[in-house]
């Protein structure tokens, strides 16, 4: 209906336009010929406007340690990293949501060049470990708890010292 009303708008408005450039002796295309014009624009724009909407709007979702550091990442992992497991969603739209599950051993150079990055401080304060959590993500009592400094971050990071593996999650939303 609402395209219904547009088009008869514009075609009233194409048919002014051709009455005053006539009286201006203004040669113009054939109203008909006009019409034509508006209706390929319009096709155009809805198939232009389905294929946006469409196209790179699918949910990610993989529990591959190496898809799951790639999609969180968006590189490979470096060589001094080793890839336990992983698990890792992401919606479907284009803001990008994403929660993700990650076990890696990092050379302890990685993980202080990690850390420092992502400015990460000890956490003292309360976390819940949430409950989509796979069964493998269980950091041990020798593991420290860190988060990016930033009170609206949901995302934590647990190193243990004794073995150096880490758990990584992270969250977007």
């Amino acid at each position: 209906m609402i395209l219904k009303t547009l088009l008869f708008k514009n075609i009233k408005i194409l048919c002014l336009t051709n009455v005053r450039a006539a009286s201006n002796g203004i040669r113009l295309l054939n109203p008909a010929r006009q019409v034509f014009k508006l209706f390929t624009m319009i096709r155009i724009s809805i198939i232009l406007l389905l294929i946006f909407t469409l196209t790179g709007c699918y949910e990610k979702n993989t529990e591959n340690a190496l898809k799951t550091y790639r999609y969180w990442a968006g590189t490979k992992p470096p060589d001094d990293l080793e890839l336990i497991e992983g698990k890792y969603w992401q919606s479907d739209h284009w803001t990008k949501e994403y929660i993700m599950y990650l076990k890696i051993k990092p050379t302890e150079v990685w993980w202080n060049e990690f850390s420092k990055q992502n400015n990460l401080s000890v956490d003292t304060g309360d976390w819940t470990m949430p409950g989509d959590a796979p069964n493998w993500f269980k950091p041990t009592e020798n593991s420290v708890r860190y988060d990016g400094g930033d009170k609206f971050n949901q995302s934590r990071f647990f190193r243990d010292n004794q073995t150096g593996i880490c758990y990584i999650y992270a969250i977007q939303l």
